[in-house]
């Protein structure tokens, strides 16, 4: 896998209807905010020799490059959305969570909260996260 490609010099991916969207409705100071999320990830069926559900499990990934961390506004939402799905999902039988992925290069990430990775440990972290 190659290093990612920062196509604006501010670093900042531009997403034209990202940004349609926030032009269209009000500012975050007026209680509107617009976010995309970067991954969700669903286990099912059989893989890697393991047996999901058929519904399977999934969980929410926003990735981050390096010591970035989610804004005040990612912050709100993917937590609103965390909480909501944890109460939906009590026991854990379908939802797993929300983490934040930090990229470091090819073969270094850390999950919040965790290790430092290499990308074998972060597929096997994927394959078995409960």
């Amino acid at each position: 896998m190659s290093k990612p490609i920062f196509r604006n010099p501010d670093k900042f991916q531009v997403l034209p209807w990202r940004d349609l969207l926030r032009d269209l409705l009000p500012p975050g100071r007026e209680g509107i905010v617009v976010e995309d999320l970067d991954l969700v990830i669903c286990r099912f069926g059989k893989r890697e020799g393991r047996a999901y559900s058929d519904d399977g499990k999934f969980l929410l990934m926003e990735v981050k490059y390096q010591n970035f961390r989610p804004n005040y506004a990612q912050r709100k939402v993917f937590g609103l959305i965390d909480r909501l799905l944890k109460k939906a999902d009590p026991e854990k039988k379908h939802y797993i969570g929300y983490y934040v992925l930090h990229w470091w290069d090819d073969d270094h990430v850390k999950i919040d909260n965790g290790s430092d990775m290499t990308k074998e440990q972060l597929k096997e972290w994927l394959l078995t996260v409960k």
